[in-house]
């Protein structure tokens, strides 16, 4: 036979791969129901009788100033505030609107993903479950309803683990500069951004694609475009002496709380409550339970080779059993294959995508304590994970699902967070304060109402309100925001650990007036560096059996200067 019938001999025909439907009464249920339990936290908020959390008045006032970087945090947050505030209003649904809506995006953004790891119909209904678990998690129930970091974080964190999946396993440039973009947003959000290194780290070589490692133009995209996108942030910094690194590294390696075992065994038990405990139950019994059939050639679906770029070892076979789902001993078959990429790299995929943040934030626990929200972003790849648990993606969608167990942990998830938010309702009162999650976020709308007529007074009108705490200027500035109060911060050391300090500190200069705001009866040390003083409105405003907001306004006329100071503080920077 010649060289030409040989060339020109057909190829056995193989059957197109296409992309499975998003769209679908599946997506359509998770949306009807991701807009029920918005609307459900937009109520809580409007008729709670809440204010704004501490840190979203100060984000507040941050976006009053808009900056390309601020003492404690990157720029994002003031930026989505002072765009929420100018669609909704300076109310405090209008602070918040904005950023809560990223909750509900992110949760869609899992079904997409879920695509991309399992390119099936039934992987399709496998992120819509993920979606729905996200959405009903307490972490997402309690934080979704505050203008927070963690926010365009979690939103950022989920789109850069679905651009890294498909970057890597298609090496397409496309996707290499789509995930620089969403990790320079991420930054740009909160530093925690960067733990996402390490998943990318290993995605680069543990993910079978056309290429591996670092000897590529992709990869090196990808830090091209975030480091871009996070380059005024880093000038800023770096024209204002670093404070924002500096708080980062002082934050997590001289926090002032005490670590060891306990806060630990704390902070990773305070993971299970925030991802749901009858949903760690449940993706540890369906993991770990024996005895149930495998399933067999005929019940998998085929996974499509498309979302990997051409190469002559990505030949579309599949292994005759799953590899996730065999036990002992493990077979390992058709290793190259879509089957195998989505069966078995996609899964440890989601692992690299939480797991190295936990472990992080266990170590900062045990070294100097760990708030619970630290490692927020890895809640997407444990959602995903027991997702993948309740509705399998590479089964036949007709195939038998867990369903009893799907219902019982979106319920229970859903009654465990409205539990918590409607504890005070439930036993009233007397309900102590620790156990009141909202009880930071009560009276003050009152109390700094009971205290106008001390601003409008003549004799203080038009003066700077001067406060010794940042939860009282940053509360100021937002409470009295209609009478455009300017405020000043009590700064005798004259150092420079938070924003307030740096910004707003009272000059060291004689004979200024001011409205003193603080929750001191007798601020001796501040009043005995006036020539007078005068006590115009004082308020309490309880919020609990054991809790208030107490405030104290006086009139102070003729600073006679902060006095003395210690070598160290002279020397400070002003």
């Amino acid at each position: 036979m010649s060289r030409s019938n040989l060339t020109s001999s057909p190829r056995p025909s193989r059957p197109a791969s296409r992309w499975p439907r998003l769209w679908g009464p599946s997506l359509g249920l998770l949306q009807a129901f991701l807009v029920a339990l918005f609307l459900y936290r937009v109520w809580v908020v409007q008729f709670s009788g809440i204010s704004l959390f501490f840190d979203e008045a100060q984000y507040w006032d941050w976006a009053q100033d808009l900056s390309w970087g601020y003492y404690s945090k990157p720029p994002m947050i003031a930026g989505l505030i002072w765009l929420s505030t100018q669609l909704f209003g300076n109310g405090v649904l209008g602070v918040k609107l904005l950023v809560m809506l990223l909750y509900p995006l992110a949760s869609l953004a899992m079904v997409g993903f879920a695509r991309a790891l399992w390119p099936t119909s039934s992987g399709v209904r496998t992120g819509v479950v993920a979606a729905a678990l996200f959405a009903t998690i307490p972490t997402v129930g309690l934080m979704g309803m505050f203008a927070s970091t963690d926010a365009p974080l979690i939103l950022c964190w989920t789109l850069a683990g679905w651009m890294l999946w498909r970057a890597q396993v298609t090496d397409r440039l496309r996707y290499w500069v789509a995930l620089g973009v969403v990790c320079g947003l991420g930054l740009m959000s909160k530093y925690t951004m960067a733990a996402f290194a390490v998943t990318a780290v290993w995605a680069l070589w543990g993910i079978h694609g056309p290429r591996r490692g670092l000897f590529r133009i992709g990869p090196w995209l990808t830090i091209a475009i975030a480091l871009a996108l996070l380059a005024p942030n880093l000038w800023w910094n770096a024209h204002n002496g670093f404070p924002t690194l500096q708080h980062t590294a002082e934050l997590t390696t001289q926090s002032t709380r005490r670590g060891g075992f306990e806060p630990a065994l704390v902070f990773a038990l305070g993971q299970i409550l925030m991802l749901g405990p009858v949903a760690v139950l449940a993706g540890w019994w369906l993991r770990r339970r024996r005895g149930q059939p495998q399933a067999t050639d005929s019940q998998m679906v085929s996974v499509p080779a498309s979302q990997w770029a051409p190469t002559s070892i990505m030949d579309g076979t599949r292994p005759s059993v799953m590899p996730d789902e065999v036990a002992t001993p493990r077979k390992v078959a058709a290793r190259n294959s879509p089957y195998y990429l989505a069966s078995e790299s996609s899964f440890r995929f989601l692992w690299a995508l939480s797991l190295p943040l936990q472990l992080i934030a266990l170590v900062q626990a045990f070294h100097a304590d760990a708030h619970v929200n630290w490692a927020a972003p890895s809640m997407v790849g444990f959602c995903m994970l027991i997702a993948a648990r309740l509705s399998p993606p590479l089964l036949r969608l007709a195939d038998p699902r867990p369903n009893g167990w799907l219902v019982a942990v979106l319920l229970s998830n859903i009654v465990l967070t409205s539990a918590v938010l409607h504890l005070r309702d439930i036993v009233g009162p007397t309900l102590p304060s620790k156990l009141d999650v909202l009880v930071r976020m009560r009276g003050w709308d009152t109390a700094f109402q009971q205290l106008t007529p001390a601003i409008q007074d003549p004799t203080t009108t038009g003066l700077p309100v001067l406060t010794d705490q940042r939860l009282l200027i940053t509360h100021a500035a937002y409470h009295w925001r209609e009478h455009g109060v300017r405020t000043l911060y009590w700064n005798p050391q004259g150092t420079r650990n938070n924003h307030y300090e740096i910004t707003h500190s009272l000059p060291d200069q004689m004979g200024a007036d001011v409205m003193l705001v603080t929750s001191q009866r007798e601020p001796t040390h501040i009043t005995s560096r006036f020539a007078t003083s005068r006590l115009m409105a004082s308020t309490r405003v309880p919020v609990g059996p054991d809790r208030s907001v107490e405030l104290h306004a006086y009139f102070l006329r003729g600073f006679l200067g902060y006095g003395e100071r210690n070598d160290d503080a002279q020397t400070a920077p002003r």
